[in-house]
């Protein structure tokens, strides 16, 4: 299904995730400011999401964005999330949509409220 330019019509915020020792022998989830884009939030058919749990990297949604030099498939990775309505999503992986050099689709899996 093409995408119009009126179908960015969420606010998301794409942030860098790193996991960091704390002074307590744990774990510190740390997150850069981000970068806030423009974007289309597509739950994934079952199918999809059904043939990622086999792989036992789940994808739950899309995120399509306008490709830049700040967000493309080489500058988002698993290293990031995707933040929207008090929502986190983890990148599973992103690729060129349709074929378009100027559209990129982000898969991602649902982590749950921030």
């Amino acid at each position: 299904m093409p995408t119009d330019i009126g179908d960015f019509d969420k606010r998301v915020l794409i942030r860098r995730w790193q996991d960091v020792p704390d002074s307590g022998f744990g774990i510190e989830q740390t997150f850069d400011a981000g970068t806030k884009v423009w974007a289309r939030i597509d739950p994934v058919s079952s199918g999809v999401f059904f043939g990622s749990k086999q792989t036992e990297t789940p994808v739950t949604h899309r995120f399509t964005v306008r490709r830049s030099n700040l967000v493309n498939e080489v500058t988002v990775t698993g290293e990031h999330v995707i933040e929207h309505l008090s929502l986190r999503y983890r990148v599973r992986r992103t690729i060129a949509l349709e074929g378009r050099r100027d559209r990129l689709a982000i898969d991602t899996e649902l982590l749950g409220a921030i």
